[in-house]
């Protein structure tokens, strides 16, 4: 073999290798998941107005000092103790009998309201002095006790304790709980969800609602 002819195959052989890497450097770029939670834009709480608590707050004795408001089919309470948050209504997405979900002090939830759950037909979801509930508008945002709801669009609620949270929609539900967490409720399969919210069922760590 000359010396010509072993230089050129020598040149051929890096090319082959050189361009091997580069797609096997790209294919694992286009697979690879995000790298961790990023904010949804229902709780960017910068896109939000913020609201005067005092007309949410129904001021009844067997209300036990919760806050309601309406947004669309949504009814949302917050209370009665801090970081306390249910919503009154149904997802597409929602098991059978399903009433609404509520988030328990931050520690639990959100779990779904049902006759036979752990949150069951006594949980108050609406209330029952005859307090008629404000509209949360759209572009609004909500903050009693420790918890945020904002209403993003129409017919749309979001509502997060720190590290959990939810959303409501006509078509879906996405849940929001801490990693390793079992005391919750699970989301829809992705196909469902928006592809924005498939990779995480977590909200960024460093994410903490107004007190």
């Amino acid at each position: 073999m000359t010396t010509r002819l072993m230089r050129v195959m020598k040149r051929a052989t890096v090319t082959i290798v050189a361009l091997t890497s580069f797609a096997t450097l790209g294919a694992g770029a286009a697979d690879a998941a995000p790298s961790g939670p990023t904010l949804p834009v229902e709780f960017d709480l910068t896109r939000y107005q913020p609201v005067n608590p005092t007309k949410f707050r129904s001021l009844a004795y067997s209300d036990n000092g919760r806050s309601f408001f309406a947004a669309g089919q949504w009814l949302c309470s917050f209370g009665p103790t801090y970081r306390y948050v249910s919503c009154k209504g149904t997802p597409a997405t929602a098991p059978p009998g399903t009433q609404g979900a509520t988030i328990s002090g931050d520690q639990q939830g959100p779990w779904w309201v049902t006759p036979k759950g752990i949150f069951g037909p006594n949980t108050q979801l609406t209330p029952t002095s005859g307090f008629r509930p404000p509209t949360l508008g759209v572009g609004k945002r909500l903050t009693v006790g420790g918890t945020t709801c904002t209403v993003p669009r129409p017919n749309v609620v979001a509502c997060t304790t720190g590290a959990r949270a939810l959303i409501f929609t006509r078509a879906w539900h996405k849940f929001f709980y801490p990693a390793d967490d079992t005391a919750h409720n699970a989301n829809p399969a992705p196909r469902y969800l928006p592809a924005r919210l498939r990779y995480w069922n977590q909200l960024p760590l460093g994410f903490s609602p107004p007190k």
